[in-house]
């Protein structure tokens, strides 16, 4: 089998999604997967995770003997000038965010992908749309969740989680790109619930909320997550609606759904069509819909979690293996 090589672009414990997840589900798959982290290392290291799982840390995947053929994972758009010093057979780039906005950046490198990637995946329809039009080989391959990790109930509650009220979750970036404001209205319109938010803050300084029933818990481990999700009594996608959100397959939506858990978003086009799902933009009526969620009787929970399994990482990179033919 192959190696793949994935250039330094996120450490590999900080908000453990789509490339550590698809990576680490081809390395099972028969090939060797060499993960460049990211990060300040103060000595030269590599983690074997499994035989075919490394963890090179303050040290280049090159410098460790591998089979060819070789492939260069790409989620950065800047890493396309980055290809000669890996000297791939192959050049996947996985496009997971519109280059708009807070990715706007990313543009500019976009006619360099389109010449030199061999293959692209897509994680959600509208950049799948973009692509498949410019490039003879494109696939929509959208986010996914390891279901056994999220779906078994946990044995203790966390320490930090408040308790006494409902708990309404948010579990992700604690970013630009979240409806602040409709945030704001939900909170003070429902003191009698308590909003908990887990999540690395991503260019933002501070935590944006201050209200008595608001709870921010910052970056939980990866291991741990699930026994936060499975408090919540309903988990949000509260996002706005942009040019950058319209690409947007949020990996929460599955994680929340292995939990088991009511979901309540904005209507983002990638959740239009998800089952058992429920959409609000107005402020007020979001608000309202999350008394609703609390007080109806939950006839979906099965449904949902049957929705998450079949959206498995596993089955992502399966799709995925079959596409990587050299």
């Amino acid at each position: 089998m192959s190696t793949i090589i994935y250039p330094p672009s996120i450490p590999w414990s900080w908000m453990f999604q789509r490339p550590q997840q698809l990576l680490g589900q081809l390395s099972t798959s028969g090939h060797t997967v060499l993960y460049e982290d990211l990060g300040n290392f103060s000595k030269p290291k590599i983690k074997h995770l499994s035989s075919s799982l490394l963890i090179c840390q303050g040290t280049s995947a090159l410098g460790i003997p591998h089979p060819r053929p070789r492939i260069l994972w790409l989620t950065v758009p800047s890493h396309i000038h980055s290809i000669q010093n890996y000297d791939p057979d192959l050049v996947i780039y996985d496009a997971v965010d519109e280059p708009k906005e807070e990715f706007a950046s990313w543009a500019p490198y976009y006619p360099a992908i389109l010449e030199k990637a061999n293959l692209i995946f897509c994680s959600s329809r509208s950049i799948y749309d973009y692509f498949h039009h410019r490039h003879p080989r494109v696939y929509l391959v959208a986010n996914g969740v390891d279901f056994v990790h999220f779906s078994p109930p946990p044995s203790t509650r966390p320490l930090d989680l408040p308790s006494g009220k409902p708990i309404i979750g948010y579990s992700g970036a604690i970013a630009p790109w979240v409806d602040w404001k409709l945030l704001k209205v939900a909170i003070q319109e429902n003191p009698e619930l308590n909003f908990v938010f887990l999540g690395a803050l991503f260019q933002l300084n501070k935590f944006p909320l201050n209200y008595k029933n608001v709870f921010y818990l910052g970056l939980k481990p990866y291991q741990e997550l699930p026994t936060y999700l499975h408090y919540f009594d309903v988990g949000m996608i509260p996002f706005l609606q942009t040019e950058m959100t319209k690409g947007c397959n949020p990996i929460k939506l599955y994680e929340y759904y292995a939990s088991g858990i009511k979901v309540l978003g904005t209507p983002l086009p990638e959740l239009l069509s998800i089952p058992k799902i429920n959409l609000e933009s107005n402020p007020h009526l979001f608000s309202l819909r999350l008394r609703h969620l609390l007080e109806s009787k939950d006839t979906g929970r099965a449904e949902r979690m049957a929705y998450a399994l079949a959206n498995d990482w596993s089955e992502r990179a399966g799709r995925i293996h079959e596409q990587i033919i050299l």
